[in-house]
């Protein structure tokens, strides 16, 4: 018989009574995932961590007691340098695009596959929502609504509360990857204007859309855009890569969208700026340096908010429970 190699799921989430048995996805896709976990259970020996989001701790108690070759993640799993020393794995498969999750030792040969060309256009569509609900203002207006304050007093005022229009936006894209991509080839029909940095101009990106600028320094981008997106991957070269310097350069009530990696972003200096009064921006943030985010950085946001509330905050899905948690305590 030949070798038949061991490998350790992460996560309940690949399985074909998880995900493949969800019925928000297309049913040839869930035959295709009974499929091809049925062809793996035939050429593999499988261990599934009962659960979604293993600590650390019971990863590495799993990969010590199972020991296998091949370890399959997702996002939520740290797969730390510390894990992998002392085993015998020689490839890691994570869903996701980003891989930053997965800490390489000193000296290894781990083959480390990911999943580029999934969300790209998701994310793009998301990324754009975000701008759009903040420079319309959904989330207050619908919020000033919601808590019982529209009165007739304020049906309809033509100086309060008003909104913007995209067209006359300078949009600056941080990081021309797929993602980055995506959302200019949305917004370019719209006569946005759209700047871009990355370490490499895509020249034949440009000929496709040549109305697009290139900018070779980062600084240029932040001094001169309403809108900011950033789209870059996490690495030791990147990590808060926006700083207090870059943040500072900002234009009064500029919009900062991270839906990338929440350690892009220099957190704490931001949140000093805002507190300062040193920068009036608007945030739409996806991502934090730390997730689910702590309670007192979320504390910090609200008093800033009502301190400055013609300024925008949104945040994604995640804050709903940590919001309702705030007013919990």
């Amino acid at each position: 018989m030949g070798f038949k190699p061991k490998v350790y799921f992460t996560s309940n989430v690949f399985t074909p009574s998880e995900i493949g048995s969800n019925d928000k996805i297309n049913q040839k896709i869930r035959d295709n995932i009974k499929k091809l976990w049925n062809m793996l259970s035939n050429i593999a020996e499988l261990k599934i961590f009962n659960g979604r989001f293993p600590t650390e701790a019971e990863s590495q108690r799993n990969i010590e007691e199972f020991n296998p070759d091949i370890i399959g993640c997702h996002l939520s799993q740290k797969i730390s340098a510390s894990i992998l020393e002392e085993s015998r794995i020689f490839a890691i498969c994570t869903s996701t695009a980003g891989y930053n999750h997965i800490q390489k030792t000193q000296n290894d040969d781990i083959l480390i596959t990911h999943t580029p060309g999934v969300l790209h256009e998701t994310v793009a569509d998301y990324t754009i929502a975000l701008i759009m609900a903040n420079l319309r203002n959904l989330i207050d207006l619908h919020n000033h609504v919601w808590n019982g304050n529209w009165s007739t007093n304020n049906k309809w005022d033509i100086d309060q509360n008003l909104s913007s229009v995209i067209s006359n936006k300078i949009l600056g894209i941080v990081g021309l990857g797929e993602i980055g991509k995506e959302v200019i080839k949305r917004l370019y029909p719209w006569g946005v204007k759209i700047l871009y940095y990355d370490i490499i101009r895509m020249k034949e990106f440009e000929k496709i859309y040549p109305n697009i600028e290139f900018k070779d320094k980062i600084i240029e981008v932040f001094q001169e855009s309403d809108i900011i997106s950033l789209h870059i991957p996490l690495n030791k070269f990147t990590k808060k890569i926006i700083n207090r310097d870059l943040l500072k350069l900002m234009k009064k009530n500029a919009l900062l969208v991270n839906t990338a990696r929440g350690l892009l972003l220099d957190f704490d200096a931001l949140l000093d700026l805002l507190e300062k009064r040193e920068i009036q921006i608007n945030l739409a943030i996806d991502v934090f340096p730390i997730e689910p985010i702590d309670i007192e950085t979320l504390k910090r946001l609200n008093k800033i908010k009502k301190i400055q509330p013609e300024i925008e905050y949104y945040y994604c899905h995640i804050m709903r429970v940590q919001t309702q948690t705030l007013e919990e305590k």
